[in-house]
C-alpha cells in the first residue's frame, strides 16, 4: 500500500473537522474532487463534521452537488485542511486555510516549490479525482452514484476525454469501477460540451485572432471587450485555450484571457515543451504540457509578451536539439 495514501487516511480518520479547498478558477477536477471527498468522509464517517471550500461550476450544482459555505472561521481552525488538486496554499481559492489546525494536500502537479507538509503527490495520476478514488477503493470505502459521478467528472474533463497524458491502463480500471455506480455520462456531456451560439462566434473570434512565433508557438490576447460583445462573461470563457491548439508542427500554444479586474489567465499547452517551467517562473504550476498563471494589475498585454518569448526561446532550444 502506498504509503502517502496510509498517512492521509489516518488523518482524515483521526479529525473530527475536515475542511476541503482547491485553486482559484475551478475546474471540473477542482470542483469534482473537493466535492467528491467530502461525499465519500460523510458517507463512510457520519459522525465528521466535512465541508467542502472550493470553488464551483455553477453549471453542475444542480446536477451534481453545490459547495458548502462556511462563516465561522473557528470551525476551520479546529479543522484538518486538504488541499486537492492544488500544489500551494497560495493559490487555494479561499486564503483561510492559513487558519487550520492541520493542512495535508492530495494533488497531481509539479511541485513549483516544496510544500512543509504532509501530502500525497503522484504526477502520473491524470487528475484529483482519480487519486481520491484510488483511496477509497484502496480501503474499500462505502461510495455512491453521486460521488462516482464527480470522480468521474474530474478524471473525464482533466484528460480531455482521456486523450491526454499521463491517462493510462490505471486510469482506465479506476472509471470502469466507477461506472459500476451508475455514473449516466450523457447528462453530464450535454452540459460540459454543449455551446450557446455565441459562445462559438466567441471561439471563432479566437481563431481568427491567434499569432505564431518564428519557432511556431501559437499565442492569442483575448482582450475584455472581445468577450463582452457576446454578451459572455469572463468566467464563461478563459478555458479556451484547446481552441488555438493542436496544430500541426507548432509545440506549444498559450492563451491569455484579460478580465474586467485587470488580471490576465494564462494557460499553457504543449505537444513537446516543458511549459510548467515557464508558467512556474510567472507564479503559476501544473504539468509538464498543461499549465497556467494568473497576472495580476495588467492593463495591457506587456507582460503576457515576455511569456510568449520564453516559451519561444524554448521553442528555439528545442529546434536547435538542446
Amino acid at each position: 500500500m502506498n504509503k502517502d495514501i496510509k498517512e492521509i487516511f489516518n488523518l482524515i480518520k483521526k479529525y473530527d473537522t475536515i475542511t476541503i479547498f482547491g485553486h482559484i478558477n475551478p475546474d471540473g477536477d477542482c470542483y469534482g474532487s473537493s466535492l467528491a471527498l467530502r461525499e465519500l468522509i460523510r458517507l463512510n464517517f457520519p459522525k465528521k463534521k466535512v465541508f467542502s471550500l472550493a470553488g464551483t461550476l455553477p453549471q453542475l450544482e444542480k446536477r451534481l452537488a453545490k459547495q458548502d459555505t462556511l462563516e465561522d472561521d473557528n470551525i476551520i481552525k479546529d479543522s484538518l485542511a486538504i488541499l486537492v488538486d492544488v500544489s500551494e496554499t497560495e493559490r487555494v481559492s479561499d486564503q483561510r486555510v492559513t487558519l487550520a489546525k492541520q493542512i495535508i494536500k492530495i494533488d497531481h502537479h509539479i511541485e513549483s516549490k516544496p510544500f512543509y507538509g504532509i501530502k500525497w503527490v503522484d504526477e502520473g495520476a491524470i487528475a484529483a479525482c482519480q487519486m481520491i478514488a484510488e483511496m477509497a477503493f484502496t480501503y474499500k470505502l462505502k461510495m455512491n452514484k453521486l460521488i462516482a459521478e464527480l470522480l468521474y467528472l474530474g478524471i473525464c474533463t482533466d484528460s480531455g476525454r482521456f486523450r491526454y497524458q499521463p491517462t493510462n491502463s490505471k486510469t482506465h480500471r479506476i472509471v470502469a469501477d466507477l461506472l459500476e455506480y451508475g455514473v449516466e455520462t450523457d447528462s453530464m456531456f450535454k452540459i460540459l460540451y454543449l455551446s450557446d451560439e455565441a459562445y462559438v462566434k466567441y471561439q471563432a473570434l479566437l481563431v481568427s485572432k491567434f499569432k505564431r512565433t518564428a519557432h511556431n508557438v501559437i499565442y492569442c490576447c483575448a482582450d475584455v471587450n472581445d468577450y463582452t460583445q457576446f454578451g459572455l462573461k469572463f468566467d464563461q470563457i478563459s478555458k479556451n485555450v484547446n481552441v488555438i491548439g493542436n496544430i500541426r508542427g507548432c509545440p506549444a500554444w498559450v492563451l491569455f484571457t484579460r478580465s474586467p479586474e485587470n488580471f490576465i489567465r494564462v494557460e499553457f499547452r504543449s505537444q513537446t515543451l516543458n511549459v510548467q517551467k515557464v508558467a512556474a517562473k510567472y507564479g503559476g504550476g501544473g504539468h509538464l504540457h498543461a499549465a497556467g498563471a494568473r497576472l495580476n494589475d495588467q492593463s495591457d498585454f506587456s507582460l503576457a509578451m515576455q511569456i510568449v518569448e520564453d516559451l519561444e526561446q524554448e521553442a528555439a532550444l528545442e529546434a536547435e536539439g538542446k
